[in-house]
This record gives C-alpha cells, sequence and structure tokens, in this order.
C-alpha cells in the first residue's frame, strides 16, 4: 500500500505545470476593457460633481436672500419718523434724498428707548444716476443706532452711531433683467369737502412703457430723485397736504433682489430672486411717536 502511494505521490510530482501567463492578446483584450469602463466613467462622475455643485450654489444663492426676506421686510413694516412735524413740514420715515432704484434710507422702531435706527439698504453701484446696480456686486443693510438724548422729545434732531452691517448679499444680478432694485409706491390722500379719499400710484410706474432696455432704469432714477430729493409743506388745510413731501406718503416698497454669485462656467448655479412687496403696517403707523420716534 505504501509502494502505491509512493508511485503515486511521484506521479504527481513528475507532471510538468503550466507556468504561463495570458497572452499577449488576451491582456489587450483586458485593457481595453478596463479603458471602456474608465471612458464611461469619468463623464458620470464629472457630471455628477458638477451637477452638485450648481445645486450648492443654488442653495447659496437661495440662502442669502433669507435675512432680506425676513429682517429687511420686517424693518420697513416698522418704519417711523424721527421728529414731529414743524411749521407744516414733515419729518418723514424715508430720508429726503436719500432714496433711488438702488439705495433706500430710512428709520425704523427696534424697540430701542433712545429712538429709531436708521437702515440704509443698498446695492453697489458705480453709476447710481443709471439706476443699474453693479453686475456681481454686493446688496447691504446697515443699521445705526441713536444717539441718547438727541431724539425728540428729550432732545431736538436725532443723531446716530457709527452703522453696523447687518445683512451681506453677494453676486447681485439685477443688471442682467434691467431690473430696479426698490420700486416706490405712494398712498395719496386727499381731503374734500365730503371726506378724504386715497389713492396710489408707483414712482416711474411709466418708465417702462416709454423706454426699453437699461434706459428703463435710468428713467427711474429720475423720477424717484425727483419724487424724494425735497420735503416742504403745501400749508394747505385740504387737498393733498403731503403733495409736497412724497416721502411722506410712502406706504409700501418692492423689492426685487436677484442673485447668482456663480453665473457662468459649468458649475454655475440658478439665479435666486426675491420679489416682494413690504407695506407698512398701516397709513398712519410711520406718524411720529414719543416713545419711538
Amino acid at each position: 500500500m505504501r509502494a502505491i502511494c509512493l508511485r503515486h505521490r511521484r506521479r504527481i510530482e513528475d507532471t510538468p505545470r503550466d507556468e504561463s501567463g495570458v497572452t499577449l492578446v488576451e491582456l489587450s483584450i483586458a485593457v481595453g476593457t478596463l479603458l471602456v469602463l474608465f471612458a464611461m466613467t469619468v463623464p458620470i462622475v464629472d457630471t455628477v460633481f458638477a451637477t452638485i455643485a450648481r445645486v450648492n450654489n443654488t442653495y447659496t444663492n437661495v440662502n442669502q436672500l433669507l435675512p432680506v426676506s425676513t429682517n429687511l421686510q420686517r424693518f420697513i413694516r416698522s418704519a417711523v419718523e424721527p421728529g414731529p412735524t414743524a411749521n407744516g413740514v414733515p419729518d418723514p420715515a424715508f430720508v429726503t434724498g436719500a432714496i433711488t432704484p438702488t439705495s433706500v434710507t430710512f428709520y425704523t422702531n427696534v424697540g430701542n428707548s433712545n429712538g429709531p435706527a436708521e437702515i440704509v439698504a443698498s446695492c453697489q453701484s458705480t453709476t447710481p444716476s443709471t439706476g443699474v446696480c453693479n453686475s456681481g456686486g454686493t446688496f447691504t443693510v446697515t443699521e445705526a443706532q441713536a444717539n441718547s438724548g438727541t431724539c425728540p422729545p428729550t432732545g431736538t434732531a436725532c443723531t446716530w452711531g457709527t452703522a453696523q452691517t447687518l445683512i451681506t448679499v453677494n453676486g447681485v444680478s439685477n443688471a442682467n433683467d434691467n431690473a430696479p432694485l426698490f420700486l416706490y409706491t405712494l398712498l395719496v390722500n386727499t381731503a374734500t369737502i365730503t371726506g378724504t379719499t386715497s389713492t396710489t400710484s408707483e414712482v416711474g410706474s411709466s418708465c417702462p412703457s416709454q423706454y426699453t432696455g437699461s434706459a428703463v432704469l435710468s428713467c427711474y432714477y429720475t423720477d424717484d430723485t425727483a419724487a424724494f430729493n425735497t420735503c416742504s409743506s403745501t400749508n394747505s388745510t385740504s387737498g393733498n397736504v403731503l403733495a409736497n413731501c412724497q416721502n411722506a406718503e410712502i406706504y409700501a416698497l418692492t423689492i426685487d433682489l436677484q442673485v447668482n454669485g456663480v453665473s457662468s462656467g459649468r458649475l454655475a448655479g440658478s439665479q435666486s430672486e426675491d420679489d416682494s412687496t413690504v407695506y407698512l403696517l398701516s397709513p398712519d403707523s410711520v406718524d411720529y411717536q414719543k416713545m419711538v420716534g
């Protein structure tokens, strides 16, 4: 039995082994198959990463607009006059000479006993007279607190401290669509013998029908500066007593902020927009109040 096992073992050991590898043809087929798979995978992976980047940029655009649609709108609704009317001339909540399609300055109640805060909301504009925000520029909102003892009734005229930046939005793209950042709607109350009638009008509402393209924004700028650069009294006990101070007639402000931080290339995100009209709490909520201005 042992002899049989030994003979069997010798036969196994004497059998020549095939130690040859794959042939050149087989190797070429394997490499070719891997190259095809790699060529198919690269575009898919690239598409996945590009899609992720576009989605992330779009989310970034949307997230930038959230403070505008919350905090800035709250400030507008709480706009108040910083002082009482003097000699028939109101002290409007929206600052005379500081209202354009690209910028607005106003005073608002922030719950500070010293008086209302000064808010400046504006986009970067190299040429403000065109009414155009710089393409890809920045939109900012700043707040300056009233200095103690300066606002009526304690003081005679409010002064404000150093402005602090509250909101920053990058990649403003209003210029791409020739869209004004701010539009202003007036509430005109006219007293008559039979009572008071109220009408509304949007400053620059005729511009879109008169002009096209960027000329529309220049028209808005012209109309805004003509309407809001002065404030005086009509000295009238009837009719529209605020006719010479349209800053005091603003009761709604439309914000059309368009944002796209990455607007070109394969990683560009989708443009996001906050287009909303913000109304004051009531037609007389802006009137001077001793507690808040």
